[in-house]
């Protein structure tokens, strides 16, 4: 039998082929990545755009007139959370007007796809007389804990 008559895939050709595989696996991986933290992103945006529009309905309800009845802790009174990371955005003129949403709260408020615990957590800043109203996220995106800052992007 003649050896040059025999056709085949070399071992070169082979090793060429898996780089090629292994570098496309490697892209789609990396977009696929990309992919879910963005998915993610939106989704905490998305949960602060709705905790905001319910804490207006709030703030609109109460008018500050019965300032206890304000849905979540006082941020200045809350010991469950940690936040350390997240008072360092809010400005101080700002903290007394700002509360902690627990879960509790967010499903008393119909917000029950919504998850909030001791790491995890939204802030809400009720404003003043014109009705500003902020949401912080305690873990932050990219940086940015305020609604306002990640929407501008």
């Amino acid at each position: 039998m003649n050896l040059k008559n025999k056709k085949g895939i070399t071992i070169i050709a082979l090793v060429i082929t898996v780089i090629i595989m292994l570098i496309l696996v490697g892209v789609t991986i990396k977009v696929g990545t990309n992919s879910i933290d963005e998915a993610e992103k939106e989704d905490i945006i998305t949960n602060m755009i709705s905790i905001k529009t319910r804490a207006k309905i709030v703030k609109d309800q109460y008018n500050f007139k019965d300032i206890s009845n304000l849905v979540g802790t006082k941020l200045t009174e809350d010991t469950e959370h940690d936040t350390t990371q997240i008072d360092s955005v809010i400005p101080t003129e700002n903290k007394e007007n700002c509360y902690i949403w627990t879960q509790t709260d967010l499903n008393d408020q119909g917000l029950t796809s919504i998850n909030s615990d001791e790491s995890n957590f939204y802030v809400v800043y009720y404003g003043d007389e014109n009705n500003s109203i902020e949401i912080y996220y305690s873990n932050g995106i990219e940086g940015k804990y305020s609604l306002t800052q990640l929407q501008e992007e």
